[in-house]
C-alpha cells in the first residue's frame, strides 16, 4: 500500500472490519488523492499491482466475511469500488457477492509447489520445458540474483525494449505504446517498490556472453512467490531460451525456500503467454473481479478506449 501510494498517487482507504466471532478482517483499498472520498473511485487494488481482496486473522476468508463487506461497501458514498480478490479464494467470493455487482472474468495461472523441485522438474514441467532449459544451459546463459536494487536499471533498459517491440508486433504507434507503458508503469515504480520491499522485492537478469537478454521481478511472499514482471531483448535473446532458464531458477528458488506456490500472474485465456506458462505447470485459476457502482462508471472509462481503438484500427486498415 505504501509503494502505490508513493508512486501512483493513491491515498490509503483500506477498512478493518470484525467478524461476530471476533475475528478482524482488513480490506486493503486504494483512493485517488485528488478527488474527495464521495467521489474518488477505490480499488482493491488498482490495475498493475495485482489482487488484493480480505485479508483474514486466521487464514481463510469465509463466506460470511465477504457478504459483510459487500453489504458494507454498497453504503459508501464512493461512485466506484474495485475488488479484485486473491484468485485462490475465487469460490467463496462469487458464492456471496450480490447480484448487482459488475462482474470481468480473469484468468490467472499459478505452479503448485508441493513436494521438492525435483517432483516439480519431473512431474509438472513439461519435457519441452526441461529440454529447453537444458538448451539455455548449454548456450552459456547465465542468471543472476539481485535483491538490493542494483539490477533494476537493467531490467528498466530491457523493458523499454520489450514496449517497443509490443508496438511493432501490435501495429501500435511507438509514441502512443510508450505513453501507455509510462502510465502502467512509470520510471520511479520499480525502483520505490524494490526500495520499501527490500529483499521481498527480486530481480532475476540472464545473461548470454556477458551481456543481458531477459529478466524477470518476483514478489516474496511468506508462502509463495509472484512473477511480476518480464522483459527481454529478443533480438539477443534468440533461440537462447534464457526465459525458460529465469523461471526455471525462480521456481526452483521458491520451493527450495518452502513456498506453496509460484503464482504466475494474469494471461488471456489461449493466449500464447498462457501457453508459455503452462508449460512450468502452471494451472489455470478462473475467477472475476467485482464493482460495485452508484454511476456505470466503467461503462463511461472504456469509451475513450473503444474510440481510440476504432480510430487506430480505420487508420491500419488504409494503410
Amino acid at each position: 500500500m505504501q509503494c502505490l501510494c508513493a508512486v501512483d498517487g493513491y491515498v490509503d482507504a483500506s477498512l478493518l472490519y470484525e467478524s461476530t466471532d471476533g475475528r478482524r478482517l482488513i480490506l486493503p483499498l486504494a483512493r485517488r488523492r485528488m478527488l474527495g472520498p464521495a467521489l474518488a473511485s477505490r480499488a482493491a487494488l488498482p490495475i498493475g499491482w495485482g489482487p488484493g481482496g480480505l485479508l483474514s486473522e486466521g487464514g481463510s476468508v469465509r463466506l460470511e466475511d465477504v457478504r459483510m463487506v459487500a453489504a458494507d461497501l454498497a453504503r459508501r458514498p464512493a461512485l466506484r469500488i474495485q475488488l479484485r480478490p486473491d484468485p485462490a479464494t475465487a469460490g467463496v467470493w462469487e458464492a456471496a457477492m450480490p447480484a448487482y455487482a459488475r462482474r470481468t472474468a480473469r484468468m490467472a495461472q499459478t505452479v503448485s509447489l508441493d513436494g521438492d523441485f525435483g517432483i516439480v522438474w519431473q512431474q509438472r514441467f513439461k519435457r519441452d520445458t526441461r529440454n529447453r532449459v537444458r538448451r539455455a544451459e548449454r548456450a552459456g546463459v547465465v542468471v543472476d540474483r539481485d535483491d538490493t536494487g542494483r539490477l533494476v536499471p537493467v531490467f528498466q533498459h530491457l523493458y523499454a525494449m520489450s514496449v517497443d517491440r509490443w508496438a511493432r508486433q501490435s501495429g501500435e504507434p511507438q509514441g502512443m505504446a510508450r505513453w501507455r507503458a509510462g502510465r502502467l508503469e512509470p520510471p520511479h515504480k520499480l525502483p520505490t517498490v524494490a526500495a520499501m520491499l527490500g529483499t521481498d522485492c527480486r530481480l532475476y537478469v540472464a545473461s548470454l556472453d556477458g551481456r543481458p537478454v531477459a529478466a524477470i521481478v518476483v514478489l516474496l511472499r511468506p508462502t509463495t512467490m509472484t512473477y511480476w514482471r518480464g522483459a527481454m531483448d529478443e533480438e539477443l535473446a534468440g533461440r537462447s531460451y534464457a526465459n525458460y532458464l529465469l523461471h526455471r531458477t525462480a521456481i526452483e528458488d521458491a520451493a527450495q525456500s518452502g513456498r506453496t506456490a509460484y503464482y504466475m500472474g494474469e494471461s488471456a485465456p489461449g493466449s500464447p503467454l498462457a501457453l508459455f506458462k503452462s508449460r512450468f505447470g502452471a494451472a489455470e485459476q478462473h475467477y472475476f473481479s467485482y464493482s460495485i457502482e452508484r454511476l456505470p462508471v466503467t461503462d463511461l472509462a472504456r469509451l475513450p478506449r473503444r474510440a481510440a481503438r476504432t480510430i487506430f484500427a480505420l487508420r491500419t486498415a488504409r494503410r
